[in-house]
């Protein structure tokens, strides 16, 4: 059965209140606690008696007797901590003095002899400053010199307006009523001025935080020193009316103030690791604004005066002064606020908030200035992060993005956009290498790079959205590229090593085609992706005659029907091998139209013109270029010029005709063509008069 939430919760505030204790103490603040509610049934109940002077002051003692122990006990567990253990001293001498002036005001009233002022006066007046030097010893946090500033402002209002208010009640009437006699005139003036120094005290107890003493025991001492502020005010204002007999009501709250201070001695005393005590809250921002109240309130409601008038003014200049500094740091914290908004944290470059405003400046109509796009994404971080763990990728990510911003420094401004992904925005595309280096790192067991995408700003994107988006396409283009042509360089070695195991000079025949491939690809202007894969299908498109037997390949003689047809099947072979691996399935595709002729007369499906793809029409004519100049087992090659011519002849039947153009200059650039004769001739008595393949001059390709 499981307990009941709300018992469970009264089940941990009781434990949290026997734990503001500490077992030595328990039993003192038990009776502490039953002497009170006496007190409170002795008030309502009392009778008019000649000893209620007497047997009130009697209530005080067992009250200050615990409260002086309290706070000696608690600073006897704070050895560890010596300004602690100071300020816990302090407050029980301090409640020792007070708790010795009330035995002597005793004396003198069994004595029935009250002189003034008197050696009770003496430790009652003691109490104030000794109780202001141990709050003023509590440890507490170190701040900046701003919030010094602030706290000693808001310190000096709460003590402007406490001022304020024991001027008009107590200080005030006091001097107002002063008899001559300088040394009685300095004791009455003493006490308002003492509960001025505890309002000092209470305000250095509520605004400051402490360090490691028990934010309990603070509030505790907090709550005592306004209850025996409240009864100095209320009994120093029955006295100057004569109204105050001993034993009165308002004795209650000196009661209560002693009681507070000796549970927070308790308190305090309850904890055995003040370093281990959890953070204190923060400070009571509202007591400025209390006091603030308090004294204005005062200045409406109550009877002007010079003194009164000069404390206004000074507490509206603090007040001024105050805010003014509150403002400066609203100021520095909106600009800090703003500055963390668009930038990163790690590496101190702008975000991609800050990307979006500069992109945006950037497309503006009115600004003509070419502007560069280009996002990258590291290369290999992934392992990185896995290898050397995430601090050390913290840590290069910082590396890399320092050096971007320095790279680019001169040219533009660098970004990260988050995770690995970094951001340039440059007046040209001069940095672009640079930016590249910069997010470049290599080291034992690693290797960093960087893709990267590019976008030419009001040239090829107007809005924010669609430069975005094609920088990063372009970005994850290129990274897919990079990753597949590894695969593919991987895959196209295997399949090279089969090939030559069936044929020895067929891996050299493919590796040839596919470097004039690309060439001829780059004369077209085709992208980097496209000729990339016309190369890729140069190198591999014969890959299917590892299933075509030796003896057709290798034959002397002209090939049967039977021969041919096996032969054709080669295209189909190639591209169930090589969809055999998912990253070669765009060039599977266009292994299977290698030997389609632009007239339709090719295989294996007869396609006709435009129908077949370019990589595949530009594969198929470096094919037939390199068949008729090598040399086979049953023919003899071609010379250079007789197969540019023959390409010539056939262009615009077998072949794209913008496709042998830039062929026949890419060899005119490789190897200008001689002025000899074409040799071309009939075929031999041995060959056929005709064609027996879709090829040229019947080569079998």
């Amino acid at each position: 059965m499981f307990p009941s939430p709300v018992r469970t919760r009264r089940y941990r505030r009781a434990r949290r209140s026997a734990a503001m204790v500490g077992p030595r103490f328990r039993p003192m603040v038990c009776g502490v606690g039953v002497l009170l509610v006496v007190y409170a049934l002795w008030q309502l109940l009392r009778w008019p008696h000649v000893d209620q002077k007497l047997i009130g002051d009697a209530f005080f003692y067992p009250v200050g007797v615990a409260a002086s122990g309290a706070a000696w006990g608690a600073s006897r567990r704070c050895s560890a901590h010596a300004r602690l253990r100071a300020a816990w001293r302090l407050l029980a001498i301090a409640s020792a003095l007070y708790l010795g002036g009330d035995i002597a005001q005793t004396v003198y009233e069994l004595e029935g002899h009250f002189p003034f002022p008197s050696v009770a006066d003496l430790l009652y007046l003691s109490f104030y400053p000794i109780t202001l030097a141990g709050l003023l010893r509590f440890p507490h946090r170190q701040y900046g010199r701003g919030t010094r500033w602030r706290l000693a402002l808001d310190l000096g209002v709460v003590a402007v307006a406490g001022a304020m208010l024991v001027t008009y009640i107590v200080l005030g009437p006091t001097l107002s009523q002063t008899d001559g006699h300088l040394l009685s005139d300095a004791v009455s003036v003493a006490y308002p001025v003492g509960d001025m120094i505890l309002l000092v005290g209470l305000g250095t107890v509520l605004l400051r935080r402490s360090a490691i003493s028990s934010t309990r025991a603070l509030q505790l001492m907090a709550g005592g020193l306004a209850f025996f502020v409240t009864a100095d005010m209320v009994y120093g204002y029955l006295q100057l009316h004569s109204t105050y007999e001993g034993g009165d009501p308002v004795d209650s709250l000196w009661m209560i103030a002693i009681a507070l201070m000796a549970a927070a001695g308790s308190a305090q005393a309850a904890v055995h690791a003040p370093d281990q005590e959890e953070a204190s809250k923060p400070t009571a921002s509202w007591a400025p604004y209390v006091a603030v109240g308090a004294g204005f309130g005062l200045l409406v409601v109550g009877h002007r005066s010079l003194a009164l008038t000069i404390c206004a003014v000074g507490l509206a200049g603090l007040v001024s002064v105050r805010q003014f500094l509150a403002a400066r740091d609203l100021v520095r914290l909106q600009r800090r606020a703003s500055y963390e908004s668009m930038h990163d944290a790690l590496t101190g470059l702008p975000n991609r908030r800050r990307l979006a405003l500069d992109l945006s400046s950037a497309l503006d109509v009115h600004d003509e200035r070419a502007r560069v796009l280009a996002i990258f994404d590291l290369d290999g971080f992934k392992s990185y992060n896995d290898t050397f763990g995430h601090l050390a990728g913290d840590q290069l990510l910082a590396r890399v993005g320092q050096r971007l911003g320095e790279a680019v420094a001169a040219h533009g401004q660098a970004y990260r956009l988050g995770g690995d992904e970094f951001c340039v925005l440059l007046d040209s595309n001069a940095a672009i290498a640079a930016a590249e280096q910069a997010l470049t790192e290599n080291g034992a067991g690693f290797a960093i790079g960087a893709s990267y995408g590019t976008v030419n700003l009001l040239e090829e994107a107007c809005d924010l959205s669609t430069a975005l988006r094609l920088a990063d396409q372009r970005m994850y283009a290129k990274k897919n590229s990079q990753r597949l042509s590894t695969v593919m360089a991987q895959t196209r070695d295997v399949l090279l090593s089969a090939t030559a195991e069936h044929a020895d000079d067929l891996p050299e025949h493919m590796l040839e085609v596919g470097t004039l491939a690309r060439a001829v690809a780059r004369r077209l202007g085709l992208d980097v992706e496209l000729v990339e894969l016309t190369w890729r299908t140069g190198e591999l498109h014969d890959v299917g005659k590892i299933a075509v037997p030796r003896s057709i390949l290798n034959k002397p003689g002209p090939l049967d029907s039977e021969e041919w047809a096996f032969l054709r099947e080669h295209t189909i072979i190639g591209e169930r091998v090589l969809n055999a691996a998912p990253a070669l399935a765009p060039v599977a595709r266009l292994v299977r139209s290698t030997h389609e002729r632009y007239d339709g007369a090719g295989y294996p499906e007869g396609l006709v013109g435009e129908a077949i793809p370019l990589p595949a029409r530009i594969v198929f004519a470096c094919d037939a270029y390199h068949a008729m100049t090598a040399t086979r087992p049953y023919a003899a090659g071609m010379s250079d010029a007789d197969a540019r011519a023959e390409l010539r002849r056939c262009a615009g039947s077998q072949f794209d005709h913008s496709v042998i153009e830039a062929l026949i200059a890419e060899l005119a650039a490789r190897a200008p063509a001689t002025t000899a004769p074409s040799t071309l001739a009939p075929p031999a008595t041995t060959a056929p008069t005709t064609p027996v393949s879709p090829g040229i001059s019947g080569r079998r390709s």
